[in-house]
């Protein structure tokens, strides 16, 4: 299970999953809420329709750790680092993702990334 979850968190960092609704669709709990790096929460609806129109940054992920919370509910924490295609720095921050199983899919419900100092 732990394998599964770290490689869908994974997944959902990818261009091609990012870019594309059908994937996003189904790797988003219904319920789903992100609290973004100003502060703004929001949902499902709003993943859907900002992040397949924006160009996907390339991130590095550092230092996973994984939490089974119950039977049906997963948190990973990690570091990433990433660059915005029209930005000249780097971007970190400290990260965190509840991952639910609803039925037989593993679905993120919550994601929350915290800005913060560099790490390397």
């Amino acid at each position: 299970m732990r394998q599964t979850i770290i490689e869908l968190e994974l997944k959902l960092l990818t261009p091609e999953v990012r870019t594309s609704v059908s994937a996003l669709q189904q790797l988003i709990h219904d319920e789903f809420l992100e609290i973004g790096a100003t502060g703004v929460s929001f949902g499902k609806p709003e993943v859907l329709q900002r992040l397949p129109q924006a160009r996907p940054p390339s991130f590095n992920v550092f230092d996973i750790h994984y939490r089974l919370l119950s039977a049906d509910l997963a948190q990973l924490t990690y570091r990433a680092s990433f660059k915005p295609i029209n930005e000249l720095e780097k971007r970190y921050s400290l990260r965190t993702s509840l991952w639910k199983l609803e039925g037989e899919r593993w679905q993120m419900i919550y994601h929350q990334g915290t800005p913060c100092e560099a790490f390397f």
